[in-house]
């Protein structure tokens, strides 16, 4: 049995998050000098921007951040994944 493409989406976005976590914290690199994982990291914390817009610096905000960015990139895998089950629907229909 297959496994529907947005629940794959929704398994994979997380997963990327913390690959590049993970890929920042084990950086072998000083400080100021850069990592691999740098330019992907600005657009991994873009939700928060739009959440604190939002809410304002409230504490909860502040102390639930990851939580925050996990269900944002979940929402947009889950979306990517649904593009894909309709496309492949569709070219399944005109085969």
């Amino acid at each position: 049995m297959k496994i529907p493409y947005f629940v794959q989406g929704a398994f994979f976005a997380p997963a990327l998050v913390g690959i590049l976590f993970i890929l920042k914290i084990t950086c072998p690199a000083g400080a100021g000098q850069g990592c691999f994982a740098d330019p992907f990291l600005t657009p991994v914390f873009l939700p928060l921007t739009v959440i604190y817009r939002i809410f304002g610096s409230a504490s909860f905000v502040v102390t639930h951040e990851p939580i925050f960015i996990l269900l944002y990139w979940i929402i947009v895998g889950i979306f990517v994944g649904l593009l894909f089950d309709i496309l492949i629907q569709k070219d399944q229909e005109i085969i």
